[in-house]
């Protein structure tokens, strides 16, 4: 789990002034690795790392966190490169972002060693880029912590799935390098849709319809376009949905994977009013029943979906993740307010669409990794690209 923030950062006009600016900047990140060891008192799980214990009377093994106090990471970088020439880019590369994250390529089970969090600090040269990378075993999306350094008192329910067998652990699992599919000649793009362009899409098909569930279709729509029968996922949040809710200070990882299976000629000839009529009926259909089923699913067949297994335009997956009801332009570091969002490269493989605010208050950024060839035609979609006119 990696998502970030862009904050730009006062342009001295003089030498002098510059001197004085960059022993500013070392002060406010020196204050906010202090803050963060104090937030951690709060927030300690996430100073420790994972542990296993093997039960032999049943064959089974539990995975807790293990509070030992190893520590989350705080790294200090600069790179010659300015927020403006990042977020000019059309498309931006992913060798681009991937050095403003830590813990690149390093999957949930490594929290056996590595950090459960892992805070960088980039300075710009003309901005700052706060990147936050977590163990998605141990904390969700956007957990408290990455809200604001300072807490008040706050407990923290967090759990993990406790017994799974030998055989799902075997040593090849662990030992093993990853089989992560490299993501050859594709590209992310983030399509931003103004309250106004959202508010648009609501109406299309007189239904009553969430803005993001509008969104989604109407993006969804141009990449089958551009592409036989397609999976459309959606990682939906567990929180407010068991009977009683969990507490809103939880911060673990309680999430249903709900899908669509449809035939793309089906979902073209029937359109907009299909297919957003499909994810809505996941949507309600999401509920403390149907939760608690999967989990007893699972704990008879258990599974780990790594990179790669639920989506790709190649495997017709499209899969949605994160909300655009994060508060993530609300984080103020001492540089104001953010001016942008950026996630990294974790889990993510083509038909990944990553759901996040826009800058703009009603307004909602997707970013979507496709083949070159698909967003071209998605571009290219006088349909599609209709939505974002004024």
């Amino acid at each position: 789990m990696q998502n970030g923030l862009f904050f730009t950062k006062l342009q001295p006009m003089q030498k002098q002034e510059e001197e004085t600016n960059n022993n500013v900047i070392d002060s406010m990140i020196s204050h906010l690795k202090t803050s963060l060891s104090y937030t951690l008192d709060h927030f300690f799980l996430l100073a420790g790392r994972l542990g296993i214990e093997k039960h032999e009377n049943n064959d089974t093994i539990s995975v807790y966190i293990n509070c030992n106090s190893e520590g989350a990471e705080f790294i200090h970088a600069s790179a010659e490169i300015s927020v403006e020439d990042i977020l000019s880019l059309a498309n931006v590369p992913q060798s681009i972002i991937d050095p403003l994250f830590s813990l690149n390529g390093v999957l949930n089970y490594e929290g056996l060693s590595k950090p459960l969090l892992s805070i960088q600090v980039t300075e710009l040269l003309d901005g700052i880029f706060i990147g936050c990378s977590g163990n998605h075993s141990v904390c969700d999306d956007y957990p408290p912590v990455f809200e604001r350094w300072f807490m008040n008192d706050t407990d923290c329910p967090l759990q993990l799935p406790s017994s799974i067998t030998h055989k799902f652990l075997a040593p090849k699992n662990l030992t093993s390098d990853p089989i992560i599919p490299p993501l050859h000649h594709h590209v992310e793009k983030c399509f931003r849709f103004t309250k106004t362009n959202v508010a648009k899409l609501k109406v299309i098909e007189n239904m009553l319809l969430s803005s993001l569930q509008a969104v989604l279709t109407h993006v969804w729509i141009a990449a089958t376009r551009a592409s036989e029968e397609t999976l459309y996922g959606l990682m939906m949040s567990n929180i407010t949905k068991f009977v009683p809710p969990l507490p809103e200070a939880y911060f673990g990882n309680s999430i249903t994977f709900g899908m669509v299976v449809t035939k793309d000629y089906e979902v073209l000839k029937r359109g907009f009013g299909f297919l957003s009529s499909l994810l809505k009926e996941v949507v309600n259909s999401h509920s403390d029943e149907k939760i608690k089923s999967s989990v007893k699913l699972w704990i008879k067949k258990p599974f780990i979906l790594c990179s790669g297994d639920v989506s790709g335009i190649a495997n017709k997956n499209l899969v949605a993740r994160g909300s655009h009801r994060f508060n993530m332009y609300g984080n103020d570091f001492g540089w104001g307010r953010p001016i942008a969002i950026k996630t990294g490269s974790s889990d993510k493989s083509s038909g990944i669409t990553s759901v996040s605010p826009g800058p703009i208050e009603g307004s909602i950024d997707i970013e979507i990794v496709l083949p070159i060839e698909v967003l071209k035609a998605m571009e290219s979609d006088a349909e599609f690209m209709g939505a974002f006119s004024t």
